[in-house]
């Protein structure tokens, strides 16, 4: 290319250098959130993988009636693809916190245990603890107000409450942060925990299952046969297995979440790529329209149509260049930031945050390529105008619009009370047919994205609203042990500042496997990937179960179960399939009538009473206390919880969680709290580019429509009603924009709401169309577009007629 030709590039850029800066930003904004957040989601997806790797996690664990002896250890390692195995204790206990119970979940490990299987890291103090200390996982320390040498008073199932000192602290990237599961974490020694009044500590046998332990299996179907051949071996030397536990192999219990959630950020940010490159075709689309008696010129002197699409696409790939390169550094230190924020929702340490070389690649593709092969479009059909068309051109368009538009324009100019400004700007509008279509569909899908956006996050607290609205009690209580249903009713009822009390059966369970092998696919922190039975009276007023597909439970159903969607292997079941449960090692059958949504609830099996008198032990027990109280503000519902406190121990009852139903929202909340906020950022950021757009397209029309303003001047118009001109055709686009952003919002809603919910806590987000999202965006679009044209009506009604008429 000649150095002429290179020069004419430079001075139309600087000519049009405030829409070359918007263009070049909003494409840098657009690819700043594309590399932030691919840089991001490869971090942290790479550093869930090795924080959880690195705590050599176990493929089972058994657990067991007493604890095995070295002898049962080494015949359990004389198995097939038995590489390892260790004995470890695991207790849900509680802690008092501010003269509250807090849950808290010990585990137990001998002084002299290798560490090789279910590691953790001492950051602070000294292991193995002696009896009356204990150290606490890093994010309980700040959750229940402690430090280093404080103490606290704990409760195991079969102890008294006794102060235990801190002496230190651990890592451990297995489990979630404190603050978000609202369970405080300690680990001790068998020593430390028969202090606190149990006798058996180390009754887990965790096994490590492949060839060797470098390198151990990622088949749940090989874990689960090694498993059971482990407790055949047990047996045989007296030792009952209660449980199997297989959590999905060497997978952290919050990947899938994280996956789903950085998919779908990763989809916004590169839809806001799109829209920033709808943007570069607009601006440039306007500078060739103004342009055209130029390229009119230069076709005359010979230019030929290659020529000039080549000279234009390199001013497009400039732009392009200019923005890719301002978005590397941003985009670097913002996915940082981000890998940190999610970092420290997922409990993980950030050992590298490097990030490949083939997300810049990927940055520099679409920073280099979207905006070309999208301006390719319109650049193609300015480079091809002919020199009568340059001459014939006068900045008013080509024709006197669609049959549609004439017939809007002529309707809006029959309507009383109308501002003749605004049907000038809608005649206006439908000339440039091109330029109002890319105006239009810039709008309407920054739009679109933006209350796409608000839609998705508004659904994720309607599902958490949802599901606190199903659960009408005030408090759930769990005992350690079953007591009788009538005996608790009759001892909380009369309480003070207690309306209803519901006692239920609910018990662990798990599928009844074919070889007599019942397998669970709980995590070791006993929370997720959990199964259980509960009775669920049909006339209950304390909870609602939506049903998903089939039907509720029945009063007369004795062998019929619903399922919640988080079921064990819930994909392998349909309704009118049976299943065999087992409970307290009776296994029995049942009828699949029905699945059902129970949000912000462990995967769970729903019996009535009377069904669950056949599968339990001993009936008329019961496990699970919801209680309704008489106020339902805090104050109300910590008095009638400490009554309750009181009362069951008195009567020697063992609590082992006691709730108000608002913790189990805020932790709920917790989960997404982060990913909400990042998605809102990333809609604010659509919102801007699409205003930038916006603002842009309005200065070039008035620009290349200089000429007209001096006709208006010429026939006596005022710099005013230019002014009103110019002004009221930016608002009609923003407001014809807003109802098809809506309708783009709607598919986009249902598609992202579907994937994210059914990815994340396999229940699809409730569909949400928000009504302050799309106020919100009409406002913003009005006033931008008032704002964005204001400063070029201004100028339009500042020209005199002799400078209009001049201008070429």
């Amino acid at each position: 290319m000649t150095r002429l030709r290179w020069r004419k590039v430079a001075r139309d850029l600087w000519n049009a250098r405030t829409r070359t800066a918007m263009m070049i930003l909003a494409i840098a904004v657009s690819l700043t959130a594309v590399g932030a957040v691919l840089g991001a989601r490869t971090i942290v997806l790479r550093e869930i993988d090795r924080n959880y790797l690195g705590t050599h996690p176990a493929s089972a664990t058994l657990h067991l009636s007493g604890k095995p002896d070295a002898a049962a250890v080494a015949d359990v390692l004389d198995q097939p693809d038995i590489a390892d195995a260790t004995v470890r204790g695991s207790v849900k206990a509680r802690v008092r916190v501010d003269g509250r119970w807090e849950q808290f979940m010990l585990w137990v490990v001998a002084p002299d245990d290798p560490m090789r299987i279910s590691s953790f890291t001492v950051e602070q103090g000294d292991w193995p603890t002696p009896a009356a200390e204990m150290l606490l996982e890093r994010s309980s320390l700040s959750y229940f107000g402690v430090a280093n040498g404080g103490s606290l008073e704990v409760q195991t199932p079969n102890g008294k409450p006794q102060r235990v000192t801190v002496t230190g602290s651990v890592h451990d990237p297995s489990l979630a942060p404190s603050e978000q599961e609202t369970v405080g974490y300690g680990y001790l020694t068998e020593a430390a925990l028969q202090r606190l009044g149990e006798n058996v500590a180390l009754d887990e046998l965790k096994l490590v299952v492949g060839p060797d332990a470098a390198h151990p299996t990622r088949s749940a179907e090989e874990i689960e046969q090694a498993a059971g051949r482990a407790g055949a071996v047990l047996a045989e030397r007296g030792l009952r297995v209660t449980a199997i536990e297989v959590p999905p192999p060497y997978r952290h219990p919050h990947m899938s979440q994280m996956e789903s959630v950085t998919t779908l950020l990763l989809v916004f940010a590169g839809l806001s790529v799109v829209l920033s490159a709808i943007l570069v075709a607009t601006m440039l689309g306007g500078l060739l329209a103004q342009q055209i008696r130029q390229i009119g010129m230069m076709k005359a002197v010979g230019a030929r149509t290659r020529q000039i699409l080549q000279l234009y696409l390199l001013m497009a790939l400039l732009i392009a260049a200019a923005a890719t390169a301002l978005s590397i550094v941003p985009s670097l230190l913002t996915g940082r930031y981000l890998a940190g924020v999610i970092s420290e929702l997922l409990n993980i340490d950030l050992v590298s945050v490097a990030v490949p070389a083939w997300v810049f690649t990927v940055q520099l593709l679409a920073g280099l390529g979207v905006p070309l092969l999208v301006a390719l479009v319109p650049l193609v059909r300015g480079s091809r105008v002919t020199v009568r068309q340059a001459i014939d051109d006068h900045g008013t368009g080509t024709g006197d619009g669609s049959v549609r538009g004439t017939r809007f324009t002529a309707w809006l100019g029959s309507q009383r009370g109308v501002d003749r400004s605004l049907v000038m700007a809608s005649r206006n509008t439908m000339r440039r047919k091109g330029r109002f279509a890319l105006n239009l569909t810039l709008l309407a899908v920054g739009g679109g994205l933006f209350i796409t956006g608000l839609n998705t996050a508004g659904a994720w607290t309607a599902l958490v609203n949802e599901g606190q609205a199903n659960r009408h009690y005030d408090l759930e209580v769990k005992l350690n042990e079953p007591v009788s249903a009538a005996t608790l009713d009759g001892l909380l009822r009369p309480l003070p500042g207690v309306a209803d009390v519901e006692a239920v059966a609910s018990w662990k369970t798990a599928m009844t496997g074919t070889d007599g092998l019942d397998v669970s696919h709980t995590y070791p922190d006993g929370g997720h990937g959990s199964f259980s039975i509960t009775a669920a009276p049909p006339d209950s007023s304390m909870l609602t179960l939506p049903v998903i597909e089939g039907r509720s439970l029945r009063p007369d159903d004795t062998d019929a179960v619903v399922l919640n969607q988080l079921v064990p292997i819930y994909q392998d079941i349909e309704v009118g399939d049976e299943v065999s449960l087992t409970v307290a090692d009776r296994p029995s059958t049942w009828r699949v009538v029905g699945l059902v949504s129970n949000f912000g609830t462990h995967g769970t099996a729903y019996v009535t009473p009377d069904g669950m008198e056949r599968a339990v032990p001993v009936p008329g027990q019961a496990s699970l206390i919801r209680v309704t109280t008489e106020g339902h503000d805090d104050d109300a519902r910590r008095a009638a919880l400490n009554q309750i406190e009181r009362t069951l121990a008195t009567e020697g009852v063992n609590v082992a969680s006691a709730v108000p139903v608002d913790q189990l929202e805020t932790a709920l909340d917790g989960h997404v709290a982060v990913l909400i906020a990042i998605l809102l950022a990333l809609a604010a950021a659509m919102g801007v580019v699409g205003l930038l757009g916006l603002g842009s397209s309005m200065s070039t029309s008035v620009i290349e429509r200089t000429r007209e303003f001096a006709v208006l001047s010429a026939v006596g118009a005022t710099p005013g009603a230019v002014r009103r001109i110019v002004v009221s055709e930016g608002v009609l686009v923003a407001a014809m924009s807003v109802a098809i952003a809506v309708v783009v919002a709607l598919p986009l809603t249902r598609v992202l709401g579907d994937f994210v919910g059914d990815q994340a806590f396999h229940l699809p987000l409730p569909f949400n169309l928000s009504g302050p999202a799309v106020l919100l965006w009409l406002t913003l679009v009005l006033v931008g577009a008032a704002a964005a044209t204001m400063a070029a009506a201004w100028r339009a009604g500042r020209l005199t007629v002799r400078e209009a008429l001049s201008a070429v």
